[in-house]
């Protein structure tokens, strides 16, 4: 992987992979904080996903550095898998990416096999 792409210098450590069909996400605020301002829940859709974080477009108000916990749910799986703590890293327009801080080892594992399962990163 390029640590740069053009002048934007990529900081991911783990590729993102576009999801196929519609894949839900739900969050809430993670802890009452004066410093939360946007919405305390929403809805949105994972764009893509990679083993420490997403893209989710949603209509819901975010602000870079919130925290919140997530449920997402994945095409064609009937449990929902959920992401203990994640963190706002940017936000524009309808569009936001999170990083996954705190998530259950049986959780991680759901991804990357969710991961697996829809084959290895576009490039």
């Amino acid at each position: 992987m390029e640590p740069s792409i053009g002048n934007r210098i990529e900081l991911r450590q783990h590729q993102r992979q576009s999801v196929p069909g519609p894949c839900l996400l739900s969050f809430s605020q993670f802890a009452l904080s004066i410093s939360f301002t946007g919405d305390a829940e929403g809805e949105g859709t994972v764009v893509n996903l990679s083993a420490k974080g997403c893209k989710v477009e949603s209509e819901a108000a975010v602000r870079v550095g919130e925290a919140m916990s997530l449920i997402i749910l994945f095409p064609d799986q009937k449990c929902p898998t959920t992401v203990d703590l994640a963190i706002v890293r940017w936000a524009k327009g309808h569009a936001f990416g999170l990083e996954f801080i705190s998530i259950g080892a049986s959780e991680a594992l759901r991804i990357r096999d969710f991961l697996v399962s829809v084959g290895p990163p576009s490039s």
